[in-house]
């Protein structure tokens, strides 16, 4: 398993300065909920992490902020999270309700409630219905995950002004949102393109497929992985689409124009998690099982084909820590009325089928 990087919590003070139970958690190198059990004195904590976490909080001078306290068992916090269906995108969507859950059982005795608002990821009505269902709730802040592009800039302006709201996964550039949770799609793509030069085999094409409905996030790859591969005169990149909402047909289609096109490609950037339809459909063709395949997210089928070497490469942006950061985000701003960041960027993990192990939970 892969230790979530501890979200912003509970402001303490010490002599010289303002830290975070983040600090602390960093330090001790656990999750955020530990030190708050820690604190409260509460749940199972190993004596050794107990001690261990007592001393860096001695060492930091801790004294609670008691305001935030009282105000945290005076009143019921209601967060709302708006985000697709989790069966959606290859079931990518039940990872980071994961760190989610985990971090809404961890505030509980906060009085902190969770409750969730899907739509359907192919359809801007649905998710216009379950945003106007969320702001009739009357909630005291919002995680959402803006992967309907359009539809979020139209929508987001009407969220009152007493209600913030956090970003997670994608993010609406012209949105003032309280903070933005996720990877740096550019430079993500920009390492693909970098992964992809060094390690295709010859002088060839390489084919990108822009999955859509797309949103900021996939744009933004597609560019950097342009940028990455712009003046390298071995390697053409030609960029085509696939519509996710049509299902294996539209990935055969699109697999099938890509060898049409592409008698000499070499290897295929694919924007999001649907990577393993077109590993199936490539490397199954007769002379094409040496192309290199770089993709996202580490969905069960895509664990399937990197396990066996269709897929060569998956980044990993750490879905369920974005859930799990994203709440206590929301929690630290409207709880404790503490600042919070304004840009929590997670690590781009390259994963193979040799260090899969260490990421399978």
């Amino acid at each position: 398993m892969v230790a979530a990087i501890p979200a912003a919590g509970a402001s303490i003070s010490c002599t010289n300065a303002m830290v975070s139970i983040k600090d602390i958690a960093t330090r001790a190198r656990v999750s955020l909920g530990t030190v708050d059990r820690v604190l409260h004195n509460r749940g199972r904590v190993s004596e050794e992490t107990r001690v261990r976490v007592q001393k860096i909080i001695s060492d930091l001078g801790y004294r609670p902020n008691i305001y935030a306290r009282n105000l945290s068992l005076g009143k019921e916090f209601r967060f709302g999270v708006l985000m697709p269906k989790l069966s959606q995108d290859n079931n990518y969507w039940s990872v980071p309700a994961k760190g989610i859950d985990r971090a809404g059982r961890e505030l509980q005795p906060h009085k902190v409630r969770v409750q969730y608002f899907h739509f359907d990821r192919y359809s801007e009505r649905s998710f216009e219905g379950s945003f106007r269902r969320a702001l009739k709730e009357k909630l005291d802040g919002m995680l959402i995950a803006p992967v309907l592009t359009h539809a979020a800039e139209r929508l987001i302006p009407t969220v009152p002004h007493d209600v913030p709201y956090v970003f997670f996964d994608s993010t609406v550039p012209t949105a003032k949102c309280l903070s933005f949770i996720g990877q740096d799609p550019y430079q993500s793509g920009l390492l693909a393109a970098h992964l992809m030069e060094n390690l295709i085999r010859q002088e060839g094409s390489v084919a990108i497929i822009k999955v859509v409905p797309d949103d900021f996030h996939i744009n933004e790859r597609i560019r950097g992985f342009q940028s990455g591969l712009n003046g390298i005169s071995r390697v053409r990149a030609r960029l085509y689409e696939a519509d996710s909402h049509g299902g294996e047909s539209a990935f055969r289609r699109a697999s099938a124009e890509i060898l049409r096109d592409n008698k000499d490609l070499q290897g295929i950037f694919v924007t999001n998690a649907w990577t393993h339809p077109f590993a199936r459909h490539l490397k199954s063709e007769p002379g094409r099982e040496n192309i290199l395949i770089i993709g996202y997210d580490l969905v069960g089928k895509n664990l399937k084909y990197l396990e066996s070497g269709s897929i060569d490469l998956l980044i990993s942006q750490r879905p369920a820590m974005q859930g799990y950061e994203g709440m206590y985000c929301l929690y630290e701003h409207v709880v404790l009325r503490e600042n919070v960041e304004e840009k929590i960027m997670v690590p781009i993990d390259i994963l193979t089928k040799d260090n899969l192990k260490y990421y399978q939970d």
